[in-house]
This record gives C-alpha cells, sequence and structure tokens, in this order.
C-alpha cells in the first residue's frame, strides 16, 4: 500500500498540474467536460490521500473511489486515442491519431490507475479476511 500511496500523490500531479500545464486554463473553453473530469479526479485523490495520512475510517473507501474514477475516467480517452492511432484516423481534431507518445502516456496512466484500484480493493479484501479469521 505504501506503494499505492505514492502514486496517489503523483496522480494528484498528473491530473491537476499535468492538465493545467497541458491544455492551459483556457481549453475550459474548448472542453470542460475533459478538464473537469481531471480535476475532480485529483481532488478526489487529494482526498483520499489526506483521509488515508490521518488514519481515517473512510480512508480506504476513498481510496477505492478515487482509483476507480481515475480507471474509468482513463478507459476512453486511452482506449479511444489507441483505436484512433490503429485505424490512422482522427476523431477528435485535439488528439491526432498520429500522436503515438499520447496515447503511450495514457496507457500508462490507465494502467498504473488500475493496478492500484486492484490493489486497494485487495488490500481491504485481505484485512477482513485475516480480522475474521482473528475473531473466529
Amino acid at each position: 500500500m505504501k506503494t499505492v500511496y505514492f502514486l496517489t500523490y503523483l496522480m494528484i500531479i498528473v491530473y491537476t498540474l499535468g492538465e493545467t500545464l497541458r491544455r492551459g486554463l483556457s481549453y475550459f473553453s474548448v472542453n470542460a467536460t475533459t478538464m473537469m473530469e481531471d480535476y475532480l479526479c485529483g481532488a478526489l485523490m487529494i482526498v483520499a490521500a489526506f483521509l488515508w495520512a490521518k488514519g481515517s475510517a473512510l480512508a480506504h473507501r476513498y481510496m477505492i473511489a478515487a482509483w476507480g474514477y481515475a480507471t474509468g475516467g482513463m478507459f476512453v480517452p486511452f482506449f479511444s486515442h489507441l483505436e484512433a492511432y490503429l485505424r490512422g484516423a482522427t476523431f477528435r481534431a485535439d488528439h491526432s491519431h498520429e500522436d503515438l507518445n499520447s496515447v503511450i502516456l495514457k496507457g500508462v496512466i490507465w494502467g498504473i490507475s488500475l493496478i492500484c484500484f486492484i490493489v486497494v480493493l485487495r488490500h481491504k479484501e485481505s484485512t477482513q479476511n485475516t480480522v475474521a479469521r482473528d475473531s473466529v
């Protein structure tokens, strides 16, 4: 879980600062949905990391929510960009199908999110199993 906790902070930077530096705040006038999706993900991760650091009983639920949201939120951007690349057709003017580096970056972010989501889910599962065995 230490790695997931570290990656939570890294992804806070990726989703908030990275999105702002990459597109600029003026992108809100182009596609506010995309910007809000990334900022909301960053905000969920901030709350989850804060609760985790404080040892809150809600921390685990917020980690699940944050990583689940990140995984789902990156699914369409990654796979639609990958599909555009494989088909050789640009689906959106601001996502050129020729930009392989962007496809790879989105794939890495999606992969990290999926792995962290699974780890967080399994961590809770193994903790519950341990508690159940100890109480018997």
